[in-house]
């Protein structure tokens, strides 16, 4: 398993065990993020002891830990433990210097949190320990770690959010594919090493794509399905939600009419999909960020997006057993999903060129008003100037139409007009025809690709 990236959360848990004194580390995130890897790749350097909540029946939970914890510590004896209370302090009085518990969210349903809580203000918290709780399902975790009625307020030390993988990173998964292919992937898989580490690097990424979602028994072909199962109680109603933002409906009014959802209950779905399993975002316009009504709604994770607009369409024939069919429509598809992440994939690029002072912001999102709509800008508010970028995803090189089109919509950008330097960028897959000139910055795929090859991740095989 290649371990890629994660550079900033390594740095974190080293500082927490380098501190001296005893640590309580919240580290959280979606289902196939990379935790358990950070974790292990951590463990590797610095030991440690590796719990994992696999149930929430409390003696089930009790246990199954006892025995994983006694066949880590090779205790010469054998202790009693008859309650969470007991475990944790045996933690302590056996020494172990880092101590991992994996969906350490499940022991509120066990009844070990309170006692977690009493072991460590009264042992643990002066023994020098490190103590990581881990979690999968992030608003559950964020309550039971971090919310003011939870046992371990006030408690936790460091708190880590594992997120998704840049571009940069998910580069590294690829290492023999050309950079169109690269971007298709990163516009299925998104930045989800779970998902990048199942690439077969022998077959292309339509033969790849089909293998892990289309085919019989393929490890991916219901996997939006069985997260919405595994984290919730009515998940149809979800994944038509899922379903009508993925096709289209970004707009309050559109999703509700498109799922079948009322309004007056949709807001509540939203929330959970939103900042619960954070499968959605809500995104406003630059400027406008909290402005009622403008707030549009997308699906967040790449790959729950292609699932709803190309699997979930496709079930029928998929059940059929013509998954060759459908794998025959893969085209269409891959570049749908890649005209959209190319827009993020030139945003951290952006950034890129902003880290090594080759352009200056302060703020960049997408903006629209009305019918005008760019796919981003870039404004620096302590030098006054506007960056108005436009990206292309198409197979023919662009022309200058495209940055004609660009400065008559920048003029509807309200931020200090006629006062601002204006500066146009454009990123192309297949280059330009015409040459750049005063004021235009012109990015084709190849320069992109040039410029993230200078800044390779940290790479480890575990």
């Amino acid at each position: 398993m290649l371990f890629v990236d994660r550079e900033e959360e390594l740095r974190v848990l080293e500082e927490a065990y380098s501190s001296g004194r005893s640590q309580m580390v919240l580290i959280y995130g979606r289902r196939r993020i990379g935790k358990t890897y950070l974790i292990a790749r951590f463990i590797r350097e610095r030991g440690g002891v590796y719990l994992c909540v696999n149930h929430e029946e409390r003696e089930l939970a009790l246990r199954d830990l006892v025995e994983q914890l006694l066949a880590q510590l090779r205790l010469p004896y054998a202790p009693r433990v008859s309650s969470f209370r007991d475990l944790f302090e045996l933690l302590a009085a056996a020494g172990a210097r880092v101590v991992v518990v994996d969906e350490f969210q499940r022991l509120l349903k066990a009844g070990g949190l309170t006692e977690l809580q009493h072991a460590w203000d009264q042992r643990l918290s002066r023994g020098g320990i490190l103590l990581v709780l881990s979690g999968s399902a992030v608003g559950v975790a964020e309550r039971v770690g971090l919310s003011h009625a939870s046992p371990l307020f006030g408690r936790v030390t460091r708190v880590l959010k594992v997120g998704e993988l840049g571009y940069r990173a998910v580069r590294a998964f690829l290492p023999g594919y050309p950079e169109e292919d690269r971007v298709r992937a990163y516009g299925v898989f998104g930045g989800v090493p779970g998902y990048l580490a199942l690439l077969n690097p022998r077959l292309t990424l339509e033969e790849n794509v089909a293998k892990l979602a289309l085919e019989p028994g393929a490890p991916l072909r219901e996997e939006p399905v069985i997260l919405l199962k595994l984290e919730l109680r009515n998940p149809s109603r979800y994944a038509e939600i899922l379903r009508a933002i993925a096709g289209g409906a970004t707009q309050f009014s559109e999703i509700a009419d498109k799922s079948g959802v009322k309004v007056t209950e949709l807001p509540k779905y939203l929330r959970v999909l939103e900042e619960d399993l954070e499968l959605v975002e809500r995104r406003y316009p630059l400027l406008s960020e909290g402005s009622r009504g403008r707030a549009r709604y997308y699906v967040r994770d790449r790959f729950t997006s292609f699932w709803f607009r190309f699997v979930y369409p496709n079930r029928v024939l998929l059940e059929l057993g013509l998954h060759r069919e459908v794998a025959s429509r893969l085209p269409e598809a891959l570049d749908r999903q890649a005209s959209e992440a190319f827009e993020e994939v030139a945003r951290q690029h952006f950034a890129l060129l902003a880290k090594s002072g080759r352009v200056s912001f302060t703020r960049i999102g997408r903006w629209w008003s009305g019918d005008v709509e760019i796919d981003l800008v870039a404004i620096d508010e302590r030098r006054g100037a506007a960056h108005f970028i436009e990206v292309k995803w198409t197979g023919q090189p662009v022309r200058k139409e495209v940055l004609r089109k660009l400065e008559r919509k920048a003029e509807e950008f309200p931020w200090r007009r006629g006062e601002r330097r204006e500066v146009y960028v454009l990123y192309s897959r297949s280059g330009f025809a015409f040459e750049p000139e005063e004021g235009v910055l012109l990015f084709s795929l190849s320069d992109v690709q040039r410029d993230f090859e200078r800044e390779r991740p940290l790479m480890t095989k575990l």
